[in-house]
């Protein structure tokens, strides 16, 4: 079925350009890589109905350091599907929307294959495309109505937990540089996309500046499966484990507070009532978890009257239950310039920082492991020897090339310091390049 997924792929790619280079297929306006359809496509999305199909692919490939120095090249894709409703204009339903999208994920990963030690956990990844399996999923089905004064919002249905709570800009290829810092310290109960729980949440503009939200989602091992393409359809909770409880406060400050330019400032918390295991003391269990977080996002410059460019500075920060979590905190410092050069005005020059700090507690079970099996210190080659790991820094420098709103290019280079967080293995340059296309 993956060949033949990638075959028919292909086809629809090839099959697509050809239509498109007979309407103005180099235009750098052009929305939709396969055009408007002949208007169909605008005159459908007026009717309530938006069409999405895209694909991301992000390439890497090792240019020094890591676990394994031979040099190779590795891919991940991801091809989303989906339709949003406008159920206002389809069913005279009043401040109501819908989405439903489908995705299916292929492709390896660079720092699985070379950069860390393969018998280390996964802390980064130099392509955050990568993950939850190489299969069809139901990333989205969910419908959201708000009150007359838009200041109620309800929600309900299958849905990831970034896209309302936790959630942050993605200008990266690096994993921790893009989007939602949960999932990917707490990955075993928080899912990001393409995985999606059945939750609802709430939010509540009390202010014009502020707005309080909660929510409640299931905990249940079964959404991240990825065996088969059943798994990313399953819709039953029968070994749902408890709930996940995320509250957070967002300020959206006047515009005046920063000589007219944007930003956005949240404040956010979680518990999960699921039974949650003791990082250091085996068969210890704790009755649940918790985390917090803090997301900010300011622009920092405007360029001339353009809206639109100027420089942009995100900081991130998680903090995680350090009875139950190997991943005790994240920190992320983002910067992005669209439109630095007059003649490119919708590119983007991003760099980024991301720290993973590991629990203390789990490097003392790590290594307490180690020397009930007879090692002292860093064995290369005992495949029963756990590394012990510290933390994690990634870098990456960019450059988003945006051809057209159908069609971005992203080069970019990354460093990795102490890899998976074992001290031992060497720090790694990685080339990257990012493509997304809107058909």
């Amino acid at each position: 079925m993956e060949k033949m997924f990638k075959i028919s792929l292909l086809g629809f790619i090839v099959c697509g350009s050809q239509l498109s280079l007979a309407n103005d297929f180099w235009s750098d306006d052009r929305q939709w890589l396969l055009g408007d359809w002949g208007g169909e496509r605008t005159q459908l999305e007026s009717n309530g109905y938006k069409f999405i199909a895209a694909i991301t692919s992000e390439a890497a490939t090792n240019l020094d350091g890591g676990y394994n120095k031979n040099h190779t090249f590795e891919n991940a894709a991801q091809l989303a599907l989906g339709v949003n409703f406008d159920l206002n204009k389809i069913a005279g339903w009043e401040n109501t929307t819908a989405a439903l999208m489908l995705t299916k994920r292929d492709g390896n990963a660079l720092t699985m294959s070379r950069i860390k030690d393969p018998r280390s956990s996964a802390l980064g990844n130099n392509q955050e495309i990568y993950g939850r399996g190489k299969i069809w999923r139901l990333t989205q089905a969910w419908i959201k109505t708000e009150s007359n004064d838009h200041k109620v919002q309800f929600k309900i249905g299958r849905m990831g937990m970034s896209e309302d709570f936790n959630a942050s800009h993605c200008e990266f290829q690096n994993l921790l540089l893009c989007g939602g810092q949960l999932g990917k310290s707490i990955g075993s109960i928080w899912y990001n996309w393409p995985v999606s729980v059945w939750a609802a949440n709430v939010k509540y503009q009390f202010s014009p500046d502020w707005t309080i939200s909660t929510g409640v989602y299931e905990v249940n091992p079964d959404n991240a499966k990825a065996k088969s393409d059943s798994d990313g359809f399953n819709l039953d909770m029968n070994n749902v484990e408890g709930a996940m409880i995320p509250v957070e406060l967002t300020w959206k400050p006047k515009l005046e507070f920063f000589n007219g330019l944007a930003g956005e400032y949240k404040l956010g918390a979680l518990y999960s009532t699921a039974e949650a295991k003791d990082i250091k003391n085996a068969g210890e269990i704790h009755e649940g978890k918790y985390s917090f977080w803090l997301n900010a996002q300011q622009k920092l410059t405007q360029k001339e009257n353009d809206a639109k460019r100027g420089l942009y500075v995100s900081v991130n920060a998680a903090f995680n239950d350090k009875a139950t979590t190997t991943v005790e905190s994240t920190q992320q410092l983002a910067l992005w310039y669209k439109g630095a050069f007059d003649s490119r005005p919708n590119d983007t020059i991003g760099l980024g920082f991301a720290n993973y700090v590991v629990n203390k507690r789990a490097r003392e079970y790590q290594t307490a492991v180690n020397e009930s099996r007879g090692y002292d210190h860093y064995q290369a080659f005992a495949t029963d020897y756990i590394p012990v790991q510290h933390g994690e820094l990634n870098v990456e420098l960019n450059y988003s090339y945006q051809w057209s709103p159908a069609v971005m290019l992203r080069p970019n280079l990354q460093y990795v310091y102490q890899p998976a967080g074992v001290k031992e293995v060497d720090n790694a340059w990685v080339a990257g390049l990012t493509m997304r296309v809107n058909f």
